[in-house]
């Protein structure tokens, strides 16, 4: 932990071959964004920064919750996914359509002093059902973004992943790089795309003895509940 961009750059910098400073790529339109690219997705295909045990407060007669620009309740800023819901006891995940199947008509059941399920609904929102009566505090874990501040990026920007995944980053900022050339550039590209995912893999089944979390045959983490139900 504590890497910053500006250590990966130079790694980035020799895999497009490029000067120091850069001469044909933009540093801080091309190749920074490209980085943090490269950090949304290694955190969507492993799940590795979590915002863990967060209080968020279940306001009283409300069904849906917004996960964006609604840290007054709680939920943190640059939040991608929530995982878990504790009230303190684990609440069961379900999805939407699997509550309207099992349970017909429950939009209008009658506000409860405890809560059944939650669910999902995609990096928008969250569902409680039954409402609740009262205002009552839960415990939550997030999937949250590696990097929360807009652009333009500066070199001073955190890296928050361990060791393991750092040498990766600066691997896929140049597949994103060289993609945009034509002829050999862009087909060499895609080798060591293979490369980035196949590590990936690797951190993704390394990340699943912590939590649950597998890689999908496509990219990013897979959206069907897992065997700790958690995405």
């Amino acid at each position: 932990m504590g890497t910053t961009l500006a250590t990966l750059l130079p790694d980035l910098i020799g895999r497009v071959e490029e000067e120091n400073p850069p001469v044909f790529w933009n540093e801080t339109y091309e190749m920074l964004p490209a980085l943090v690219d490269a950090m949304f997705q290694a955190a969507l295909v492993t799940g590795a920064i979590q915002a863990i045990n967060v209080p968020v407060t279940l306001a009283a007669n409300t069904t849906f919750f917004s996960l964006q620009n609604n840290t007054s309740i709680g939920i943190p800023a640059g939040v991608i996914a929530a995982l878990r819901l504790r009230l303190p006891w684990s609440i069961r995940k379900t999805t939407l359509k699997g509550l309207s199947d099992v349970i017909p008509g429950w939009q209008n059941f009658a506000p409860a002093t405890s809560l059944r399920a939650w669910f999902p609904l995609g990096v928008s929102q969250f569902g409680i059902f039954p409402q609740l009566a009262s205002q009552q505090q839960c415990v939550m874990d997030f999937l949250v973004a590696p990097v929360t501040v807009p652009r333009p990026y500066t070199t001073a920007i955190t890296v928050p992943f361990l060791d393991e995944f750092q040498s990766a980053f600066p691997e896929y900022a140049a597949v994103v790089l060289r993609s945009k050339e034509f002829g050999l550039e862009a087909e060499a590209a895609q080798t060591v795309m293979n490369a980035f995912l196949t590590q990936m893999k690797g951190l993704s089944m390394w990340q699943n003895r912590l939590d649950g979390l597998v890689l999908s045959n496509t990219y990013g983490a897979a959206m069907p509940k897992m065997k700790r139900e958690i995405v």
